[in-house]
């Protein structure tokens, strides 16, 4: 079957070189497209569905969530498992399907499938949420936002500045699927109730609530004729922003005592106030001098890749989005990167080139001292990367991403590729040596 093999190869030479060139076209042409990763990602195919149910025990949150959520998804196709932790305010599930199962269709499948849980979820309870679409190894960019000494910016508004300007600027960066947000307080708008106050008025902590969630809403009116016009009619409820909502809580009313309202303002006092706390980020940093400073309580994101995204471009991209995040922050605010793993893709993909060009030199210098033959030496030179670029399009047609293990499995590759090259072209030498016909 070899000799075969050999006999059409060597009948058929404007065939095989056209077959070459076309490999090559199609290597040029998928090798820009493989994703570059740093580590290979082995996740399973699976969906995090999450429910915040704040004030509830670990049992309320297993009876009242997690069980009535589970019910539903055990009827799905292609469920392998399905895990979940029930802890006080907070219900993770995880649904693992069979390999092979695209994560969009789970997705869908599951999102499908809450809509049916939320009936059996009481109301006010929680709402199921889907987690991101990133995987165990999909934290490829951290930042923090750091505020020159003396600006007078405090965690609670490095925290806003987070979520409400650098997170909003970088979620539509290409290969980005969720930011997180670490430290800091988050900002709330906080109505203290004193309940002598709130007794004294006949009033109700509800009575409270109620009003200021029945007055924080905008009321279309649809359209009033004007002669040969239409004026659109709604009338504007939202609390306005900063001190103005502050001043817009106080003023809404509650009850009415003998034509004088009673507003919130007279029976709480209203101002802005942090979330209650689960944890803090801290930071320490070494000066060039070596001297270790501390940074005290910082700000910090985490940028999390999609699912198949490549690694490299995905960061790449969000390199470029921070001079323009850079410019949207107050002046006495800098966003500073401080992992990323665009060095460590850098440093797999150096493996490669760094095996390669050792193996041209050593082969074109063992080659051409023991054979003395240039043509020889430069047959086995471009054996070298076009092996590797078949190897890598085969990669990229698989789905399979240049990460560390498998740029090093190449790696090792060439060794055994250029071996082989070298025992070839030295047989065929002996051959041609025994053979004088052969050699014209």
């Amino acid at each position: 079957m070899l000799h075969k093999t050999i006999d059409i190869a060597i009948h058929n030479r404007l065939l095989i070189l056209l077959t070459l060139v076309g490999v090559l076209l199609y290597s040029a042409f998928a090798i820009p497209r493989l994703n570059l990763d740093a580590f290979p990602d082995v996740t399973n195919v699976q969906v995090v569905v999450n429910t915040e149910a704040r004030g509830l025990a670990s049992e309320e949150v297993e009876k009242l969530i997690t069980y009535p959520i589970e019910s539903v998804i055990y009827s799905l196709p292609d469920v392998v498992e399905v895990r979940s932790i029930s802890k006080t305010g907070l219900s993770s599930i995880t649904i693992v399907f069979k390999e092979g199962v695209d994560i969009y269709f789970a997705r869908q499948l599951i999102f499908q499938k809450l809509q049916d849980a939320k009936e059996n979820i009481p109301t006010g309870v929680g709402t199921p949420r889907i987690g991101p679409n990133t995987s165990g190894l999909g934290m490829v960019f951290q930042y923090l936002l750091e505020a020159k000494p003396g600006s007078g910016y405090t965690p609670m508004e490095l925290r806003s500045l987070n979520d409400w300007v650098v997170k909003l600027l970088l979620m539509p960066v290409e290969g980005v699927t969720s930011v997180l947000s670490f430290g800091g307080e988050v900002k709330q708008y906080q109505v203290n109730i004193d309940p002598e106050l709130l007794l004294a008025q006949g009033l109700q902590l509800d009575d409270v609530i109620k009003a200021v969630e029945n007055n924080n809403r905008n009321v279309g009116g649809w359209y009033m004729d004007k002669g040969s016009e239409q004026l659109v009619i709604r009338g504007e409820g939202w609390v306005r922003s900063g001190e103005d909502g502050l001043s817009d809580i106080r003023k809404i009313p509650l009850k009415t005592i003998k034509g004088t309202p009673i507003r919130v303002g007279d029976v709480a006092e209203v101002s802005f106030g942090a979330e209650v706390r689960q944890g803090a980020v801290t930071m320490t940093r070494k000066t060039e001098a070596g001297e270790t400073k501390n940074l005290g309580e910082i700000v910090a994101g985490m940028v999390l890749k999609r699912i198949g995204a490549n690694t490299k471009e995905t960061i790449e991209s969000i390199k470029e989005k921070l001079p323009i995040i850079q410019r949207a922050l107050p002046k006495d605010v800098s966003i500073v990167p401080f992992y990323d793993q665009s060095d460590l893709v850098d440093k797999a993909v150096w493996t490669v080139e760094e095996a390669l060009i050792e193996a041209f030199v050593l082969v074109m210098i063992v080659l051409f001292l023991f054979l003395m033959n240039i043509s020889a030496a430069m047959l086995v030179l471009f054996s070298i990367p076009l092996s590797v670029a078949v190897a890598l399009a085969v990669m990229e047609y698989q789905g399979i991403s240049a990460n560390l293990m498998s740029l090093g499995g190449l790696t090792i590759a060439i060794g055994m590729m250029v071996d082989g090259s070298v025992v070839m072209i030295e047989n065929i030498f002996k051959h041609l040596e025994k053979t004088p016909d052969a050699s014209r």
